[in-house]
């Protein structure tokens, strides 16, 4: 299978939530992932494929979390080769703002 991301996701575990279009939390996991375009995150909710999301990721306790739209990629449940739940995201309109403080975040939890 190729690759078909434009920037690679790096392996970090920050907290991170998903909110529905009336902003009810739908999901409090911690990412798998993450890039300036997507995340993979850890556990599982009523989302599908397609659906539009609220991801917000945290920047720390002295600042306001990132909060970005992102639609549904992906969703697996266990199985024989998967052990957890996984929803995975493509975040939507992504400023260079929004791309500068998620590369941020991931340069201080690869640390």
């Amino acid at each position: 299978m190729q690759e078909r991301r434009r920037v690679p996701r790096s392996m970090v575990s920050v907290p991170a939530a998903i909110y529905d279009d009336r902003d009810r939390q739908l999901l409090n996991a911690r990412t798998i992932d993450l890039s300036a375009f997507g995340a993979l995150l850890h556990g599982g909710t009523s989302v599908l494929p397609g659906d539009r999301v609220q991801f917000e990721v945290s920047r720390g306790q002295a600042r306001n979390p990132l909060r970005l739209t992102a639609e549904v990629v992906r969703v697996t449940t266990p199985d024989a080769s998967r052990r957890q739940h996984s929803i995975a995201l493509r975040f939507c309109d992504v400023s260079e703002l929004d791309a500068a403080i998620l590369k941020a975040i991931i340069a201080e939890h690869r640390a």
